[in-house]
């Protein structure tokens, strides 16, 4: 038995031995064939560099070149485990025709050579020519335009329009794009029961396209809001084109004038803040018998109004 276990033993060493130098020698002879000189196809990925400033890229062009690359098997390897990233200068692209640019690797390996390891060579580019749609990079200032759903208190309103800060802005982007865009909403501002001062940033609604971009993210909304009341004032009126041989009586002599105004404003309203008419040759022409009152001046902090009465008799005294 123990003759046995010691023949055992030595096999077992003499086939670690031999697996050593067995792992040796495939190492070494990686290492030496991996240092050699191979040809082969290797994909890259690309990256577009120095784009002009009055330029845009309008549709993306393609992101890989395929080159038949000269180098050692260490680099080939890592190439072909570790994608390599290829820069393209912009400023080598050749104008064709309308927006339509190109661009010739293969005129241009030098700097693609450059851009990898010295023992690297690009033989050639399969895709022998990369075309570029460039379209005009442009500009302009379009207003800003709020969508919203706004539901005020009972008795309570707007005394005054709805502010945007900013009101506008200025997108960047290719001229054809731009020229389809004439104003930018905001997102849909929902709020109710509103009985104080509106004010809140709200995001614009950007255009989908990436090429476009926008000055501004979002907007302030701001409002001035308050409680109305009514106010009512008797006020004497005026008949005008009177001929000169001519007197009028009117009958009532004063109208009523009811009026809803914001409750921080009333104070401001006087009776001489309303100015009313009545057209005695406008009744003459439509053979009426009666005058019209016209309510020819109003306070703009009003926002709504009526007279009454609102038809005027009249008795002619020559």
């Amino acid at each position: 038995m123990v003759a046995k276990s010691k023949k055992r033993l030595k096999t077992n060493l003499k086939l670690r031995v031999f697996l050593v130098f067995f792992s040796l020698s495939v190492v070494l002879w990686l290492l030496i064939n991996l240092s050699k000189s191979y040809t082969s196809d290797v994909v890259f990925e690309v990256k577009y560099i120095n784009l002009p400033i009055d330029k845009v890229l309008q549709s993306t062009p393609i992101d890989k070149l395929d080159a038949s690359v000269v180098s050692t098997g260490f680099n080939l390897l890592r190439y072909k485990i570790n994608s390599k990233e290829l820069l393209i200068d912009l400023k080598n692209v050749v104008y064709k025709s309308g927006t339509t640019f190109y661009y010739l690797p293969n005129k241009h390996l030098s700097d693609l050579k450059g851009q990898l390891n010295v023992d690297t060579k690009i033989d050639r580019v399969k895709q022998d020519t990369i075309f570029l749609d460039l379209g005009i990079n442009i500009s302009k200032r379009i207003p800003v335009k709020l969508v919203s759903d706004i539901q005020y208190k009972l008795g309570y309103n707007l005394i005054d329009e709805i502010y945007l800060v900013p009101d506008s802005v200025s997108i960047i982007g290719p001229k054809a794009q731009l020229d389809t865009i004439h104003a930018i909403n905001t997102k849909k501002l929902i709020l109710a029961d509103v009985s104080e001062v509106i004010q809140q940033n709200i995001e614009l609604e950007l255009p989908t396209s990436e090429q476009v971009a926008v000055s501004d993210l979002m907007v302030e909304v701001s409002a001035k809001v308050d409680k109305f009341t009514e106010g009512s004032f008797t006020v004497p009126f005026i008949v005008i084109n009177i001929p000169k041989d001519y007197s009028v009586t009117t009958f009532p002599s004063e109208i009523e004038v009811t009026y809803i105004i914001a409750l921080s404003n009333f104070s401001k309203i006087t009776e001489e803040s309303f100015k009313i008419e009545c057209d005695f040759e406008h009744a003459i022409n439509n053979e009426l018998n009666y005058l019209i009152p016209v309510l020819k001046q109003t306070p703009t902090l009003v926002s709504s109004y009526k007279i009454t009465p609102n038809k005027i008799d009249f008795l002619i005294e020559k």
